[in-house]
């Protein structure tokens, strides 16, 4: 070792501190086996929790569902056909080919095993409409229409669809096609029946004017086109006589008309006569009565002859010359007090001032003076009347007598008026058929054909029942309201009250005019008295057919403006485009001023003063509804003994389809409805 004593080195102690434990820190060093150990009891027991509270899931969709999955909820788990979900709410989003897609939502609850069942809604369709002829064919889809065809709609809801065609020189169509939806593309080719016929024109001489309904299709010779329907032709060329018919086209019939030999232009001859209506003979032969206008060929002289019962006759020769008119005027002399009777039946009586005569049908020479005739036979009703021959008057009496009945029915008054003031016309029934045939299109499964035969005389209401007049019988009755149409106003039809609220009326008014109650509660139920009283009631559903569809003849329109639709003028309130947005169905185009029901008696009557059996409101039925097929004629029928329901009758203003606008659909119900009023009926006394 080194000698360091000579060093000047100062070695010097440095000052000790104590370490602070509190600024001490110790490192924390991760040990992936721990780590690991904990995650997986953290995992197996997430799980065994997750087992042990989800809950099976089945999910069935109709159709298959093509794509499914969640997108909102706790955590899911899928083992086999299930799921295993936590209780609590999810949604998912599922897709299936030709269907709208599904957004749902939907909840799991405690139960272990679960079902949920959701059913996709089909795409719209697409349908192509052609014809087998280019017809300029216009094409309405549930009354709207759609364009002119061929047409392709793109975008079409599956189900049954109206359709209807209108051409025009093509008869209109009408069918039903049934949509698949699920972009499944149709077609339909639909056959048009032409309207026309072909008729064919010749005459001699040639180059008549052809006009039919005033308008000149061509020169003959020449063949033209008619549409189907009556006509009324006329063929003219100066110089000549017209040629006129009525000529009844027929579609697809085609005419060849013979040929029309044209006559030269006649003179003309205007015969009046002071008093007028005489008897014209010209040339020994009858042409009518006075003022008379005729035509004469020209180049002849013709004796011309007037004469009138209780007047003298009167003569004229004349020579007609080609174009010219001629004025001729008479005053006739009278005869005096000549009476001339006619009488049916002929074997009838007649008494004159109480002495038999010879015969009954015969012409008289009478004393001016009032005489008293009386023509009697048995099972006829006397027939009396008070004659005075006059000087200068021939007078003529036509008699029918009648029989008893026939008188008795004469006897009864044509109109009467309820205690409510509403006015009740005579209806005067016959022999009917009700129902539709099988193959009418629009016909209902219920509109059952049944041979009907009426033998009462019954009088119906002019009007339906008015809020005014029902609130006299219920003072706290409401009709309502409907949408934005106020359905309680005084004067329109009351709604919204039952059949058996309908009938109660009635026989509150039969007991406020001392008749017998149509109506009477017999093993739990209001029934129609048996046999049936001349009190109020209802209409059976036999006498509103009559007074509805038959009013007009014995041969019945399919709708009550004619057989095609749409209506061709406003006649009644159905649902027009005022109440498009308050019904399913509307006609297109057509428009009656009123969303809900109209005033009574807004519309025209029908031939037998009745307003309103189309369209306002329908109309609660006496009879109970039945689906039974009669095998033989019914005669003055009531309608079944029992039922649950009773028939309801008549379109209204919510009814806009093809089928419910036909008179011969049938509704039923018994409960209230805003679009349901009623009518009252009674048989004569």
């Amino acid at each position: 070792m080194a000698d360091t004593s000579d060093n000047n080195t100062v070695i010097e102690a440095t000052s000790f501190q104590r370490a602070d434990a509190s600024t001490s820190k110790r490192t924390f060093v991760l040990r992936p086996i721990p780590i690991l150990i904990t995650l997986i009891f953290l995992t197996l027991g997430s799980a065994a929790t997750f087992l042990f509270s989800a809950r099976a899931v089945s999910f069935q969709f109709i159709p298959e569902a093509n794509n499914f999955s969640f997108t909102s909820g706790l955590y899911s788990y899928k083992l086999g056909e299930r799921y295993l979900m936590l209780s609590g709410d999810y949604t998912f989003h599922a897709e299936s080919s030709g269907y709208h897609d599904l957004d749902k939502s939907f909840s799991v609850d405690d139960r272990a095993d679960q079902v949920v069942s959701f059913e996709f809604r089909k795409l719209p369709g697409i349908l192509t409409v052609k014809t087998l002829k280019n017809s300029n064919s216009e094409l309405f889809v549930d009354q709207q229409s759609m364009g002119y065809l061929p047409l392709t709609i793109e975008s079409i809801e599956p189900g049954v669809h109206d359709i209807h065609i209108e051409s025009e020189r093509f008869q209109p169509f009408d069918t039903e096609v049934i949509i698949e939806g699920r972009r499944i593309e149709q077609s339909e080719i639909f056959e048009l029946t032409p309207a026309w016929a072909n008729v064919s024109f010749t005459t001699e001489p040639a180059g008549a004017a052809i006009m039919a309904d005033g308008i000149e299709l061509g020169k003959t010779p020449s063949t033209v086109e008619l549409l189907q329907g009556t006509r009324e032709l006329i063929l003219k060329k100066k110089g000549y006589k017209s040629w006129e018919t009525m000529l009844e086209i027929v579609a697809n019939k085609h005419q060849e008309i013979p040929v029309r030999t044209l006559i030269p232009a006649d003179g003309k001859i205007s015969v009046t006569s002071e008093p007028p209506g005489a008897n014209v003979t010209i040339g020994g032969k009858y042409s009518g009565q006075t003022p008379l206008d005729v035509t004469l060929p020209p180049g002849i002289s013709y004796r011309i002859l007037l004469s009138r019962a209780g007047f003298e006759q009167t003569s004229q020769t004349i020579l007609v010359e080609p174009d010219e008119d001629i004025s001729i005027n008479r005053q006739l002399k009278p005869i005096l007090g000549i009476v001339s009777i006619q009488v049916e039946p002929e074997d009838a009586e007649l008494f004159i001032n109480g002495e038999l005569q010879s015969k009954a049908t015969q012409r008289l020479s009478l004393p001016a003076r009032t005489h008293r005739f009386e023509i009697t036979k048995p099972g006829y009703a006397t027939h009396t009347a008070t004659v005075t021959p006059r000087p200068g008057f021939s007078q003529q009496l036509l008699i029918k007598l009648q029989t008893d009945d026939e008188a008795q029915i004469a006897a009864i008054s044509p109109e009467l008026t309820s205690p409510v003031g509403q006015a009740l016309k005579l209806i005067i029934p016959s022999n009917l058929l009700m129902g539709a045939s099988r193959r009418e299109p629009g016909r209902r499964s219920n509109e059952i054909e049944k041979q009907v035969e009426l033998t009462k005389p019954y009088y119906m209401s002019v009007n339906e029942v008015t809020n005014n007049q029902y609130l006299q019988f219920d003072s706290q009755h409401d009709s309502g309201v409907l949408g934005r149409a106020l359905l309680s106003q005084d004067d329109r039809p009351v709604v919204n009250l039952t059949w058996e609220k309908a009938i109660r009326f009635c026989n509150w008014m039969s007991e406020r005019q001392g008749l017998p109650p149509a109506y009477e509660y017999r093993d739990g139920a209001w029934r129609g008295v048996v046999p049936m009283t001349t009190g109020y009631r209802l209409p059976t559903e036999a006498e509103w057919v009559w007074a509805a569809r038959y009013a007009a003849g014995p041969n019945p329109t399919r709708f009550p403006w004619g057989d095609n639709m749409p209506p061709v003028e406003v006649h009644a309130n159905y649902a027009d485009e005022a109440a498009a947005n308050m019904v399913p169905y509307h006609i297109t185009g057509y428009s009656d001023n009123f969303r809900g029901p109209a005033p009574v008696a807004t519309y025209k009557e029908n031939e037998l003063g009745i307003f309103d059996l189309a369209g306002n409101v329908s109309e609660w039925i006496h009879d109970f509804y039945s689906l039974r097929k009669p095998t033989e004629t019914l005669t003055d029928p009531l309608g079944p003994n029992e039922g649950d329901y009773h028939v309801i009758r008549g379109s209204n203003y919510t009814h806009g389809r093809f089928s419910e606008l036909r008179w011969t659909f049938r509704d039923y119900g018994e409960e209230a409805r805003t679009d349901v009023g009623f009518r009252i009926a009674r048989y004569v006394e």
